[in-house]
């Protein structure tokens, strides 16, 4: 039958044949001989060549019949079922999104279609049941069924493939589950109610909405084409952790559900953070709740979640306040750790800052993969440009604007190159001796001087938005820095710029000055590269005794304010203007090509 499952066919085959599931499996030669009666769970993932055509054989079926018993073609769409699979030489660990045993089920589903096959034996056990995303029946309407309305089981532990497998007097629509009665013949009975009919309770429950259905029937779309397989498991990975977000921050999330449904999570809430004895459950973290209208509501809410304009702010919201400042170390961030590899680009971007954690290239033990492809990492300086800082940053950066503007480079860097963020820096000429400027990492810092780390990483990925399609031709920063690595002014050009500034005392004096000939150089130095003075190549102080250069080093802050200060003095006043325009010349000629002069040995 369309959409039945294996177990299902089993079932319904060793009903009519009045053989035990367990006995038509060992007649295809799918038990081991060291366990006999073990009815492997694996058998519904998918069956290799040999099992299928040992089956085919005992059956009639052709191997693309039995193949479709299986979950195999979702295998690349829905990701839990590959990573269900065995691993050589390993038994089965089911993913908790993936139920091997005791699937849902609809009760006018397993009554069948009223044809004279299905009165007898029975509708199909759908293999759609056995994914945790199908919580509702589209045709009949209804959510499906999570239990047995008999004996209540299963209860939160999945069971076995098939349940009593070498009993072959129940009919495929009867419970299978073990009930706690004894007799002198049999140590067990197997609970027996029909589950194919609905039952008083059942009705009561609540019935879908439109909405829900509509999303129900979204989401088995697909696991069928037209959509791309990558986009479907990207989606079933992204709708897995918006899932698990709005469970582990509950309540935090309340808005995106009506009052109804939150009533019910609150409940599913307090079971999942609370094991027995009133400890926390970290396995009921990543498990979606049995309940199909809970798991229907939080799925949607997910949905919902993910297709919000404002994801980036509203994750950041909802993170912050359940868990305080972005950690690795959170439960959602090590599940997030767990599965980055298999979501979508935008979520992985919304979920770094909050999670610190980043995709890596060649897997575990690899370096980070770069996050963005619009912009080259040359193209960014080294103390991140005014204009760009002003209009993202500055309203975010509170006391920190240095550090601010440091550590934003090195940033946009790293996400267009991957890597370390140690790499990046060096890439901007910080050496790793340098790296402890770049302060901002520190979140107990940034908290402190009032630096907002979550709005400021938002408004950093606006500023790379922006990177990715710039009104002019950007600038290649890194080959200005290579042209001026170890450059400083040479004697000639520094008497020629000196020439220029008005005749006074003190120009005579710089002109014999090599500690003002090494400041100016670095002053164009910072207005070619975008960097800052503290990074700048020093080669004439480098060259001076030891005592020269202690002197020299106490001098530059001094000299740096008095170049910079918004209101220099008359002499700083003209040689700036006239080491502008050098600067300016200077830094036409390096984008053409053309290398700086140096000083000579």
């Amino acid at each position: 039958m369309s959409g039945e499952s294996l177990a299902s066919y089993l079932l319904r085959l060793g009903y009519r044949l009045g053989l035990s599931p367990l006995h038509l499996i060992r007649a295809a030669g799918w038990t081991k001989q060291d366990n006999p009666n073990h009815f492997p769970g694996s058998l519904l993932l998918d069956l290799p060549k040999p099992q299928t055509q040992a089956f085919a054989q005992l059956t009639g079926l052709t191997a693309r019949e039995i193949s479709a018993l299986t979950l195999a073609q979702w295998r690349d769409r829905y990701p839990p079922i590959a990573r269900s699979l065995p691993a050589q030489g390993r038994l089965m660990r089911p993913d908790p999104w993936l139920y091997v045993g005791s699937p849902r089920f609809c009760p006018s589903c397993l009554a069948g279609d009223g044809t004279a096959t299905q009165q007898l034996h029975g509708g199909p056990w759908l293999k759609l049941w056995h994914l945790p995303v199908v919580f509702a029946c589209t045709e009949h309407r209804i959510y499906l069924e999570a239990s047995c309305p008999h004996c209540g089981q299963p209860h939160d532990t999945q069971g076995p493939l098939v349940q009593r497998a070498n009993d072959h007097t129940l009919h495929p629509a009867q419970c299978r589950w073990t009930v706690d009665t004894q007799t002198q013949r049999r140590k067990s009975l197997a609970c027996a109610g029909r589950l194919d009919h609905r039952t008083a309770s059942a009705c009561d429950q609540p019935q879908p909405t439109a909405d829900i259905l509509r999303f129900q029937k979204s989401i088995r779309g697909l696991l069928k084409s037209p959509t791309r397989t990558t986009d479907a498991s990207e989606y079933f990975t992204d709708l897995r952790l918006a899932t698990a977000l709005i469970s582990t921050t509950w309540p935090h999330g309340r808005e995106l559900l009506d009052a109804d449904t939150a009533e019910r999570i609150d409940s599913n809430s307090r079971k999942m953070h609370h094991g027995p004895a009133g400890r926390p459950n970290q396995q009921l973290r990543d498990t979606p709740p049995r309940d199909p209208v809970v798991c229907g509501a939080l799925l949607m809410a997910a949905d919902r979640l993910l297709s919000r304009g404002d994801l980036p702010d509203f994750m950041s919201e909802i993170t912050r306040a359940a868990f305080g400042s972005p950690s690795s170390r959170t439960s959602w961030a090590v599940l997030y750790d767990r599965h980055k590899n298999d979501c979508s680009e935008r979520l992985r971007q919304v979920a770094e800052p909050v999670t610190r954690t980043f995709p890596l290239v060649n897997g575990r033990g690899g370096t980070r993969a770069p996050l963005r492809t619009g912009y080259q990492a040359e193209h960014i300086p080294a103390f991140l440009e005014p204009d760009w800082y002003q209009r993202y940053l500055a309203s975010c950066a509170g006391s920190e604007s240095k550090t601010v503007r440091r550590a934003s480079a090195v940033r946009l860097v790293q996400w267009a190159m991957g890597g370390a963020y140690d790499d990046a820096a060096e890439f901007l000429g910080i050496k790793p001796v340098q790296t402890h400027l770049l302060t901002g990492r520190e979140t107990r810092r940034s908290v402190r001087t009032g630096c907002n780390p979550l709005e400021l990483d938002r408004a950093l990925r606006a500023l790379a938005s922006e990177l990715q399609s710039p009104r002019q031709p950007p600038v290649d920063y890194r080959r200005r820095r290579q042209a001026l690595h170890e450059w400083v002014l040479n004697i000639d050009t520094w008497n020629d710029l000196v020439s220029k500034l008005p005749p006074t005392m003190l120009r005579y004096r710089t002109m014999t000055n090599d500690r003002k000939r090494q400041d100016a150089s670095v002053f164009i130095w910072t207005l070619i590269t975008r960097g800052e003075h503290l990074f700048a190549p020093r080669p004439l102080e480098a060259a001076q005794p030891t005592e020269i250069q202690q002197q020299w080093a106490g001098r530059r802050n001094t000299a740096w304010f008095q170049f910079s200060r918004p209101d220099p003095l008359g002499h700083y006043a003209d040689l700036r203007h006239i080491l502008s325009g050098y600067a300016q010349q200077l830094a036409r000629d390096i984008d053409s090509g053309l290398s700086p002069e140096n000083e000579p040995e």
